[in-house]
């Protein structure tokens, strides 16, 4: 436990949530927590970098720049906007290509609340170590809300991304702007009510938009709060409150504070340029081609997920590059022909019709009976006998340099098309040490513009 919470009875579950996030600023934080947040960070940059020339990044960057002008950067453009009008830039460009971090709580964390740390960050010229600070905070108050919310919350529709989210956004956001408790508290009530985001919309550009207004409702919250905006005091556990509108879960008899920088260690990051819940079928298949079994020789594969996947990522004839993302099917297909399922490119509009690829897909079927979570059991089917792997990807890696490792080679791939290698390599150099930077601008000049 931490603090003075434990088994003490609240007047709030939103108040003491407010109360708990504003621990960050100042008390102690695992390094392991740290570590991770800039893993986050890096993988953040990389995918924003990447995905700022989609057209719904385009389409909405557009539209933000014309709000306000504003000190805060809009990645890859040049421009400079009001820090709600760039969160919401910024945060929908992150998740354009859906390859971004993902969070057993939260959805995707990083891309609905790191725009709105790096947004009051620069308005307020924070320190990277501030900033640091509000990113943890952030994800561990998301992951609180989440918890409580989840599983029936996701089940019902919602996008978490979406509205868990702007929970997240506006604690980091209000860490950095220093409200107080009861600011804090109004903050977080009124970003429960902009709270929104629905789960039909995966395959379409408005998932990604769902991130960026989550960062840009984060953004807002704080800033009305700090104004004297007012909200429920207790948005989260009232009645016709976020719990029991949103979700079927019982409302927390006390607040449990878990310890600082637990939640974030849960992050996953992806290394495959689809919907998480895919990866792991990806991966049986692939091992089984790797054991040598051709594509040519595959009678059909066989997935078994668990139920929850078929609402996420069971497109059965996806006709655009972005539904293959949500395609169990097609994206096992591109796994057994050898496809390079980390490039952008291999999600394309050619390749969702591709006759050799849909000729495959055809032969795939996918079964919701396996255990919850992100696993996957695969049974590919060849004349001569049933080949089965077990592969669950959903587990986070407790070797943090193998991870580190691994992402940089993910942001350099990623960013360097964009920035180029040289800025690319400055701007991991400053991500590395963003707890010793003064202010965050050496990293907003290697991003302003391609």
């Amino acid at each position: 436990m931490d603090g003075d919470f434990g088994q003490a009875s609240f007047r709030s579950l939103t108040g003491d949530l407010a109360r708990f996030v504003l621990g960050y600023r100042t008390e102690g934080i695992d390094r392991k927590a740290f570590t991770v947040a800039k893993h986050c960070i890096l993988d953040w940059y990389g995918v924003a970098l990447a995905g700022s020339a989609e057209p719904v990044a385009k389409a909405v960057r557009e539209e933000a720049c014309l709000w306000s002008s504003g000190p805060c950067t809009v990645i890859a453009s040049g421009s400079r906007t009001g820090p709600v009008a760039a969160a919401l830039a910024n945060g929908t460009a992150s998740h354009a290509l859906d390859f971004d971090d993902v969070h057993k709580n939260i959805g995707h964390p990083t891309v609905a609340i790191f725009p709105a740390v790096l947004a009051v960050a620069e308005e307020r010229q924070s320190t990277g170590l501030e900033a640091l600070r509000a990113l943890v905070a952030g994800i561990e108050a998301a992951a609180l809300v989440g918890a409580w919310a989840l599983p029936s919350h996701y089940r019902k529709g919602f996008h978490t991304t979406a509205t868990i989210g702007s929970f997240g956004a506006a604690a980091a956001a209000g860490c950095l702007m220093n409200l107080d408790e009861r600011q804090m508290t109004m903050a977080l009530g009124l970003a429960g009510t902009q709270a929104a985001g629905l789960k039909s919309m995966f395959g379409y550009m408005a998932k990604p938009f769902h991130a960026g207004k989550a960062a840009s409702n984060g953004v807002l919250a704080a800033r009305l709060a700090a104004a004297g905006v007012t909200a429920h005091e207790d948005v989260i556990a009232a009645e016709q409150g976020f719990i029991q509108t949103l979700s079927e879960s019982s409302i927390p008899p006390t607040f449990e504070a878990p310890g600082r920088g637990i939640n974030i260690l849960d992050t996953l990051f992806k290394y495959n340029a689809s919907c998480y819940l895919t990866h792991s079928a990806i991966e049986a298949v692939r091992s089984i081609r790797e054991r040598g079994v051709p594509a040519s020789s595959m009678h059909s594969i066989e997935i078994h997920v668990g139920s929850a996947s078929l609402g996420v990522c069971n497109i059965e004839a996806p006709s655009t590059g972005l539904q293959t993302k949500f395609s169990l099917r097609h994206t096992a297909a591109l796994s057994a022909l050898g496809y390079d399922t980390a490039a952008i490119d291999t999600y394309s509009d050619a390749n969702a019709v591709d006759p050799v690829v849909v000729e495959l897909r055809k032969r795939v079927s996918v079964l919701g009976d396996y255990k919850d979570g992100s696993g996957a059991h695969v049974v590919v089917r060849t004349a001569d006998s049933d080949i089965h792997q077990e592969i669950d990807v959903g587990i986070p890696e407790s070797d943090m340099d193998l991870q580190g490792c691994r992402l940089r080679e993910k942001f350099r791939s990623l960013a360097a098309p964009v920035l180029g290698l040289a800025r690319v390599e400055r701007l991991a150099e400053a991500i590395e040490g963003i707890d010793l930077l003064n202010d965050l601008s050496s990293m907003h000049a290697e991003i302003a513009a391609p």
